[in-house]
This record gives C-alpha cells, sequence and structure tokens, in this order.
C-alpha cells in the first residue's frame, strides 16, 4: 500500500510541475516626438462683431458690447496674445475713411480702457500651457466724423508661445 500511495503521489507531482505556465517577457522603447504647437481660434458664435449707430447718443458716446467674441487657445507653452488691425482703416464704399482706431478692445471683465485698434500688435492676455479660453469687449466710437454706411475692418489675434 506504502508503494502504491508513493507512485500516486510521485504521479500526482508530475502532473502538477506538467501544469506550470512556461513565459517570457521583453522590453520594447516608444519614442514620443513632441513639437511646440499653438493654435487660436473663435469659440463658438461672437455675438457683438455689429454694431448700428441710430441715435444720437450713440454718436456721441459710442456703443459697447460686452462679451462681444470669445476665444480659444491650445498650447503645449505660456502664451502671450495680441491684437491688431489687418488695415489702418475700415473698408467702405462711404466717401469718408474711418480709422481702425474708432475701434477699441479690450480683455472681458477688465475695467480698464479700450485699447484703440492700430496695424501695430497690442498685448492682449497671457496663458499657461493647456487649453485657454478669454472673451473680449469691443467699443466702437466714431463720433459725427463719417458719412452713413457700412463700414468693415478685419481684427487679427495673434497667439505666441513665450
Amino acid at each position: 500500500m506504502k508503494k502504491l500511495t508513493l507512485f500516486v503521489l510521485a504521479l500526482s507531482s508530475a502532473a502538477v510541475v506538467s501544469a506550470q505556465t512556461v513565459t517570457s517577457s521583453t522590453n520594447q522603447t516608444v519614442t514620443l516626438t513632441l513639437q511646440n504647437k499653438i493654435d487660436i481660434a473663435v469659440e463658438g458664435t461672437p455675438t457683438g462683431n455689429s454694431f448700428t449707430f441710430s441715435s444720437a447718443a450713440d454718436y456721441s458716446t459710442g456703443i459697447e458690447n460686452l462679451n462681444a467674441s470669445s476665444f480659444r487657445v491650445r498650447s503645449n507653452q505660456a502664451f502671450a496674445v495680441t491684437v491688431e488691425s489687418a488695415a489702418a482703416n475700415f473698408t467702405s464704399s462711404a466717401a469718408t475713411t474711418m480709422p481702425s482706431t474708432v475701434l477699441g478692445v479690450r480683455l472681458n471683465g477688465s475695467t480698464g480702457a479700450y485699447s484703440s485698434l492700430s496695424t501695430t500688435a497690442a498685448s492682449l492676455t497671457t496663458g499657461s500651457r493647456g487649453n485657454s479660453t478669454f472673451a473680449v469687449d469691443y467699443k466702437a466710437d466714431p463720433g459725427f466724423n463719417y458719412d452713413a454706411g457700412s463700414y468693415t475692418l478685419s481684427v487679427v489675434y495673434t497667439a505666441t508661445q513665450q
């Protein structure tokens, strides 16, 4: 009986040994090559890019459009945003020439003065890496100096990594 027990024990030991999993492993190096990237875009639908001067008070004090446009900046570095006009003057079929300085811009939520637009870039805001948003306010103040008509101006926002 002892021999039979030893034989069964030896047989079950052999079965356990042969059921063990055999493994092997290796390493692989993965390389990520990151480049500096930045993107600025209008976020949503701008609500304050149009001004209608319909009263003498509008001409006397100008018109403010608060939270006129929102922008999104995505960058893997800290950044700065500047604003400028694409041209020195508004485009129009009217007989008078309206300078870009009639339109002012500032960071939404700011209580400071508006920066009059020109073809020279003016600092607007800064941010850190990641996904950032900001909004701007506009103020148009042409006074009584220009003929009636429709005037348009392209405003350029530039995000630059620091």
